[in-house]
């Protein structure tokens, strides 16, 4: 059935086709010389404003207008620097979450984004810290604020933390979006080392894979960027020269 619809509708076209070429030379019917003359002018304006663009593009690469600025230059720079330092030195990084005292706002081998650009811990914000009960740091909530420090909470828990934490003490403050941190679900399972599983975690001979990558990213990493910022520099400094 497929065909003969195909068939069908072929065929019409050809008859249209054909109508139009008789009417054309035969009857002098002018509409389609018409039609063909507006496409034709179409594309002879397409074609011209083609080769226009390209000679004031070639005119901009000669004359030196598509050069970098010094001010475009150092504004990449910059910001490059700002996001190497501030990663180098952990002033923005992610924290594993060790545990199920925040659920379910995060849990157990997720990552969260914390800060220590501006730590001012309020009620209701996040913050890391290292308390002498655990051996790896805390991520709770802050629940008050006295003038010996900050109470912090679990989400999960009942009853407040039984310490006080000095505001020099703490480690990081979370990133927040209206309310809710910055959380990468599940990610942090390869970077929690669990001694009850033969010190290899619950991932097996994957942690140590995981491990040696990131092992290797910031060893190399860094020198890679600086490399990579004076290659810049440099590039920019030849291109305003010449």
């Amino acid at each position: 059935m497929g065909w003969v619809i195909s068939a069908i509708i072929a065929s019409a076209i050809a008859i249209v086709i054909y109508y139009i070429i008789y009417l054309t030379f035969a009857k002098r019917f002018a509409v389609p010389i018409h039609i063909f003359h507006f496409f034709k002018g179409l594309y002879e304006r397409y074609s011209r404003n083609k080769r226009l663009k390209e000679r004031m593009y070639e005119y901009e690469a000669v004359s030196g207008m598509h050069k970098p600025s010094l001010f475009g230059s150092s504004l990449v720079l910059s910001i490059l620097t700002i996001i190497i330092v501030m990663l180098l030195f952990k002033i923005v990084f992610f924290a594993v979450v060790t545990s199920d005292s925040m659920s379910p706002t995060f849990e157990r081998g997720d990552l969260i984004l914390m800060q220590r650009i501006h730590v001012d811990p309020r009620v209701g914000d996040i913050i890391m810290l290292e308390n002498s009960a655990s051996m790896l740091p805390i991520t709770h909530r802050v629940v008050a604020v006295t003038n010996g420090g900050v109470r912090t909470k679990g989400d999960a828990r009942a009853f407040a933390d039984p310490w006080l934490v000095p505001k020099q003490e703490i480690l990081g403050e979370a990133v927040q979006i209206h309310g809710r941190p910055i959380v990468l679900k599940a990610i942090g399972n390869y970077f929690i080392l669990d001694p009850k599983e033969m010190g290899v975690g619950r991932y097996g001979s994957e942690y140590m894979f995981i491990k040696n990558v990131f092992l290797a990213i910031r060893m190399y990493g860094y020198a890679l960027c600086i490399i990579s910022i004076l290659g810049y520099l440099l590039l920019t400094v030849i291109e305003g020269r010449s």
